[in-house]
């Protein structure tokens, strides 16, 4: 009866089945004790068929809809035909208006080249970005709280000019803020730029880390932040947003629009180096009892920081049963977290974390060991 029932059998011919079956036996009756009295008499078929109508009056009492969400929820032909895509998930979600006849288009949405940061913000909250980019990174290094060279090991990485420039300025910034926030903000870490990706056998790759965050608890535990440090274009006018599988798109928060790249294209895709890294440095961290956060970090750029919240980087794209929706579906996105710069700065500060000095030699000497230091330069 609950397959009956779970699998769509309409109701009502489990009840006239069982209804008919009771009916028999209210009606059967067998020779009584000798008194001359009729004794009703109830075989065990009888009963496990009474038993079953009783069941299945009780599962009359759950709603229909419960049983279509657990056939929805496991039928994957559903769910994928009644799947709007991730272009109407966005343009839905965010407001993305539909393109005038006159005016460009992303798939008949409105399509811009550049959000509206500077002509509603001005440039005042680029004050991060300034700063970062001022401070003298020559100090973290004599304190000991900065190794490396940021944005030095992008060179063989396998990333075009571009990639690379926008990948150095992005590491320099992230440097500099987390050197500012050490120096008068008790951050508490120390700072390895541009270390070398590992392979499943624990040998250095060229793939590329831009930057790791080693700092101590109280409790002596070693907490590590593997970071992605990200310059692209945009401002607080601008969102990031997942578009599908491996890729993201940005928008104008401002014109309800897409927002353009310098290649004129409005989708980015994701790399997964982060990602499979994760899996390749785990055994080690697991050998030296460090505790690890995997981050993809967007820096502020001159007109401020763009909005990456609830962005997932290199993140696949899973569509689950949602009756609250006008489609039936919905979308969620499992990947590497992004984070903007003062969101780091905040986990990191929630930690709450022992000077540098009490982090032990061993701990340094394993992150130093994969900086990828330029040539000619002393390992210090």
């Amino acid at each position: 009866m609950l397959i009956a029932v779970v699998s769509g059998i309409p109701s009502w011919y489990a009840v006239l089945f069982d209804f008919l079956y009771f009916v028999s036996i209210a009606n059967g009756v067998s020779t009584g004790n000798g008194s001359g009295e009729n004794t009703l008499y109830t075989s065990k078929p009888d009963t496990v068929i009474a038993c079953a109508l009783i069941i299945t009056l009780l599962l009359l009492l759950i709603p229909g809809h419960t049983a279509t969400a657990y056939r929805r929820h496991t039928d994957a032909a559903w769910l994928d035909k009644h799947d709007p895509g991730p272009l109407h998930d966005a343009v839905t979600e965010y407001g993305i208006e539909p393109a005038p006849p006159d005016e460009m288009t992303y798939q008949g949405y409105r399509m811009v080249t550049q959000d509206a940061s500077k002509e509603l913000y001005g440039t005042s909250l680029g004050d991060a970005y300034h700063a970062a980019m001022g401070v003298n990174l020559g100090e973290a290094h004599y304190r000991g709280q900065l190794y490396g060279f940021p944005g030095s090991g992008l060179e063989h990485s396998g990333y075009g000019q571009r990639g690379i420039s926008s990948g150095m300025i992005g590491e320099k910034i992230l440097a500099g803020i987390i050197a500012a926030f050490n120096k008068n903000g008790n951050l508490n870490v120390i700072g390895f730029y541009s270390l070398y990706g590992l392979d499943r056998n624990g040998r250095r790759t060229n793939a590329d880390i831009d930057c790791v965050l080693l700092g101590m608890d109280y409790e002596g535990r070693l907490h590590a932040w593997f970071v992605d440090a990200k310059y692209y274009k945009g401002g607080k006018d601008t969102k990031y947003i997942c578009m599908g599988n491996s890729t993201i798109a940005r928008i104008s928060k401002s014109q309800h629009a897409f927002v353009t790249g310098s290649d004129g294209r409005v989708t980015l895709a994701t790399s997964s180096n982060m990602l499979h890294q994760q899996s390749m440095w785990e055994p080690l961290l697991r050998e030296h009892n460090i505790d690890a956060q995997w981050v993809i970090c967007f820096v502020p750029g001159p007109e401020g920081t763009p909005d990456v919240s609830n962005l997932q980087w290199a993140a696949d794209r899973h569509v689950r049963y949602d009756p609250d929706s006008p489609s039936g579906t919905s979308a969620e996105y499992q990947g590497i977290p992004v984070v903007s710069a003062a969101k780091l700065v905040g986990m990191i500060h929630a930690m709450h974390l022992a000077d540098t000095a009490y982090i032990p030699d061993d701990a340094i000497k394993l992150f130093k060991r994969y900086v990828k230091w330029p040539h000619g330069l002393m390992r210090h």
